[in-house]
């Protein structure tokens, strides 16, 4: 697991809505598609089990978006960093870079 980098499909699917709406600069892609860049770079998928899901509804609602409460129970479970640089997850006791 050491130097490996996961992505959940929850940040494909923020990243590229973004990207749709103009809110973020057009993604990298390969063959037209961000998730296939992201396989070129072998990126690992991060899956999001059901067990994620429960711990996510658990958790408290120091952070409002429900996407980013998957993600951070996600990192629990798990036991990975989330790279982001909004201050709220330390609330959650997870490792952050950024």
């Amino acid at each position: 697991m050491e130097g490996e980098v996961h992505v959940s499909p929850i940040t494909v699917w923020e990243l590229t809505n973004k990207a749709a709406l103009g809110k973020l600069p057009r993604l990298p892609s390969e063959n037209g598609s961000f998730a296939q860049y992201l396989r070129g770079f072998g990126f690992i998928l991060q899956t999001f089990q059901w067990d994620d899901a429960e711990l996510a509804a658990r958790l408290p609602r120091h952070h409002r978006d429900p996407m980013d409460r998957m993600l951070i129970a996600t990192a629990q479970r798990a036991g990975l960093t989330i790279i982001t640089i909004d201050s709220v997850f330390a609330a959650y006791g997870v490792s952050t870079v950024w």
